[in-house]
């Protein structure tokens, strides 16, 4: 959407001022830190000034572009048990952030609250607003509407609109992004439970790929930021702690209560980065060590030995040799 409406420069601008390695296009399994999402959101909205972007791309999604979370908890047979599911398992999919479920004066209001300032986080919070409607209407009925959606930040020109394009009153200034229900909504079944057969997916399947899924926080989260940056040869720790929000001996204090140090986690990322390029693309040694962010050749050459007890070159002409021929 941001090609569309500004070229090709006016996304590379969009990526470049977020902190976003353009790199991450090519990669869209990978988990990207809320905050940066969040800032490729508002930068693109001024870029564009276009106040209602973030609600145009929520428009566009469907909850399945959260893959196999989202569908992890459509697999509950109620709607409250979805929600509970979705609520349960969040940090899976969203780092640092809250989902609830909960009375609050004679409803159960269901909310997404990011770890984002509510007024610097705007356009993040509205694009939430379409997919958990579509969620909700799994259950309920692609007719179905909320009495009102609630969000976090200030009431401003656009909310009229905002209340139109979702056919419904917006309540601003409140904790998070949230949607109300009644009692006999989140008792509604899935349209299909009588034909569903066993679940497909297993709690297990929904965890993302980090390469510290297991690590506790922050090191876990702070490992998609590496991750990330990694993409473009990007390995210093005063970039990665500046996304982080920490200084630098900040994030090295909270690190090590995890057991974990900036040169355990960059070590992992660059180690599954190098498996990756080796077993899926042309470059030479040489280039993907300058990819990883080594300056010399043979420091990657030397570390790679120490993983996994071969040089790059000797791993690339075995896994070859043991990989089926696509010929034929």
């Amino acid at each position: 959407m941001i090609e569309e409406a500004a070229g090709e420069r006016g996304l590379i601008r969009a990526f470049q001022i977020s902190g976003l390695p353009l790199e991450i296009l090519e990669h869209k399994d990978m988990p990207i830190p809320l905050n940066l999402m969040s800032a490729l959101f508002e930068t693109s909205a001024k870029a564009l000034g276009d106040r209602g972007f973030g609600l145009s791309v929520g428009k566009q999604m469907s909850y399945q572009v959260y893959g196999q979370w989202s569908e992890y908890a459509a697999q509950a047979g109620r709607l409250g048990e979805a929600l509970l599911r979705a609520s349960a398992t969040v940090e899976s999919q969203l780092f640092g952030t809250t989902m609830t479920l909960g009375p609050e004066d004679g409803r159960w209001i269901w909310r997404v609250v990011p770890p984002l300032g509510h007024e610097t986080s705007v356009q993040y919070a509205d694009h939430i607003i379409f997919p958990m409607l579509a969620f909700a209407q799994i259950y309920l009925g692609s007719g179905w509407r909320p009495d009102f959606v609630e969000v976090g930040y200030s009431r401003d020109s656009v909310a009229a609109a905002i209340e139109n394009a979702l056919q419904t009153g917006l309540r601003c200034n409140r904790g998070g992004v949230a949607l109300p229900f009644s009692p006999e909504d989140l008792a509604r079944p899935h349209p299909a439970a009588a034909a569903a057969g066993p679940a497909s997916i297993a709690l297990p399947n929904v965890v993302d790929d980090l390469v510290l899924k297991e690590a506790p926080e922050p090191a876990r989260s702070f490992s998609a930021i590496v991750s990330v940056r990694l993409l473009a040869g990007d390995t210093d720790i005063e970039g990665a702690a500046e996304i982080a929000g920490f200084g630098v001996q900040g994030l090295q204090r909270r690190l090590r209560t995890t057991g974990y140090t900036y040169r355990d986690i960059i070590e992992v990322a660059r180690r599954e980065r190098a498996l990756t390029l080796l077993a899926q693309t042309d470059l030479s040694v040489s280039q993907i060590a300058l990819a990883l962010g080594y300056e010399e050749h043979a420091n990657f050459s030397r570390a790679f030995q120490r993983w996994m007890g071969c040089s790059p070159s000797e791993f690339r002409a075995a896994r070859k040799q043991t990989c089926p021929s696509t010929v034929g």
